[in-house]
């Protein structure tokens, strides 16, 4: 009866471990780890931005690129815990399956107001941030820096305007309480601190994307390690379409503006229809395949659903009502 027993008992253990792989997805292997910023910055509120903005830029990576990133939290804890008396700090991380760190130095991170005219009868606001950070990712495996850069992006509250007969504004309401709303959360995106640091991601994803996607395609053997404070994002499609393009200048006017989050210096890809798809069994048309012809960037935005940017690429001639997309990796 024993040796029943015992047996049913190992089985029984190894299910729950089994499901608990299935119920608790934070169980992760990681490739890239991140450790806390310096921060330099004047900024005195509430929000931790030492390990807040390197946690929120983690977890853009890790959905954009599909590959395993390690929090500053998550590696603190782990570092907390270690024995290093035989091994450096990098040794250790590299036995975590992390074989490459990104560290960071917040400069600067302001959060401005602008008024003018008499506030008792009607005046004019404007609300900007503007975030300046230096950021690092270092090979361990090499002991080198693969990469370094500053990242300076600033952004100014479009919607604020004009107040009458000193009526609170709502951008001065939510200027006010801005850093008592939970860094990364759905509300926190539709701030102008939120606006501002997706473009920064966007930024130094599109700088390092490459590098990305070279770790991405090497297989890590890292233990299970728990994640913690991971933000979450998910992808969404932006589609548009090429109203005119003018083949002398090399300008594009699209339909897409403001009210899409498009601001100068954005990217997007340029496609048209390809070839018609068969089922090579039934002969059956299956759909229309879609190929990319070029690129665009955006050089001004003139309005909520209306756009200036000139031709940056071209493997085919782009024309009017082609399609443009643009791939956003958005806070659920």
């Amino acid at each position: 009866m024993k040796p029943k027993n015992s047996r049913k008992k190992l089985l029984t253990i190894l299910f729950i471990n089994f499901l608990l792989t299935i119920v608790h997805p934070v169980l992760i292997y990681s490739q890239i780890a991140f450790r806390k910023f310096e921060n330099s910055s004047n900024y005195e509120g509430i929000w931790k931005l030492e390990s807040d903005i390197p946690n929120f830029i983690a977890s853009y990576l890790r959905e954009k690129f599909e590959i395993y990133v390690l929090s500053p939290n998550s590696l603190e804890n782990e570092l907390m815990n270690a024995d290093l008396s035989n091994q450096t700090a990098y040794e250790f991380i590299q036995t975590l399956g992390c074989n490459f760190l990104i560290t960071g130095k917040i400069q600067k991170f302001s959060i401005s107001r602008f008024t003018a005219g008499e506030p008792k009868l009607a005046g004019y606001e404007a609300y900007s941030n503007e975030i300046s950070i230096e950021l690092t990712i270092i090979d361990l495996k090499e002991d080198k820096i693969v990469f370094a850069d500053n990242f300076l992006h600033e952004i100014s509250d479009l919607g604020a305007g004009i107040t009458i007969f000193g009526r609170e504004s709502e951008g001065k309401k939510e200027f006010y309480k801005l850093d008592q709303i939970k860094f990364g959360s759905s509300e926190f995106m539709n701030t102008i601190v939120g606006k501002n640091l997706i473009k920064l991601c966007e930024d130094f994803s599109e700088k390092t994307n490459t590098l990305f996607l070279q770790i991405k395609s090497k297989k890590s053997t890292a233990p299970t390690i728990k994640e913690e404070n991971s933000i979450s994002f998910s992808k969404r499609i932006l589609r548009g379409e090429i109203l005119i393009v003018d083949r002398d200048t090399k300008e594009v006017f699209i339909n897409l503006g403001s009210h899409e989050n498009i601001t100068p210096g954005t990217i997007l890809t340029v496609y048209a229809k390809g070839d018609t798809l068969l089922d090579s069994t039934t002969n059956q048309i299956l759909g229309i395949a879609d190929k990319r012809i070029g690129e665009i960037e955006i050089v001004e935005v003139r309005g909520e659903r209306f756009s200036l940017g000139l031709i940056k690429s071209e493997i085919e001639p782009i024309f009017k009502g082609a399609e443009v997309r643009k791939i956003l990796i958005l806070p659920k």
